[in-house]
């Protein structure tokens, strides 16, 4: 019993063994941006992006390569994203992280290796991220 405790405890803290993300930022503007992937061994990647210092997507890597998120403003907006009042009804944060792949030999078989992730994304018409670049080893 000792044994399957143990097991179900190390199996529920192997997300607690995650690297420390890594982060790159770039300002456009009054705006600064900042994505961080958080890499778990033998799970997804997380892309998280901030918008001067505030969290707006998280997402595995699967979901982060064509991303699209409207808000409409309501007319008594109290709290609102600063990058959000661009004088439309509604707003769309859009773009993502595409991979980059390279072809690698694997003993007698060529194969493509994802070796990178771009990202670029908009808030309405304003760039936030433009050509990021995460390299992977």
């Amino acid at each position: 019993m000792k044994k399957i405790f143990a097991l179900s405890f190390l199996l529920g803290a192997l997300p607690a063994f995650a690297a420390a993300p890594k982060c790159q930022t770039q300002t456009f503007g009054q705006h600064t941006s900042r994505i961080c992937i958080t890499e778990v061994p033998f799970q997804h990647d997380y892309y998280t992006l901030s918008v001067d210092n505030a969290v707006i997507l998280s997402a595995p890597d699967d979901y982060i390569e064509n991303v699209s998120l409207t808000h409409t403003i309501p007319e008594d907006a109290g709290v609102e994203f600063p990058l959000s009042n661009q004088g439309a009804p509604t707003v769309t944060i859009q773009g993502g992280c595409l991979p980059v792949s390279e072809k690698q030999t694997a003993g007698s078989k060529t194969v493509s290796v994802e070796v990178a992730r771009v990202c670029s994304f908009k808030w309405g018409n304003e760039q936030i991220v433009k050509d990021l670049r995460f390299s992977f080893e």
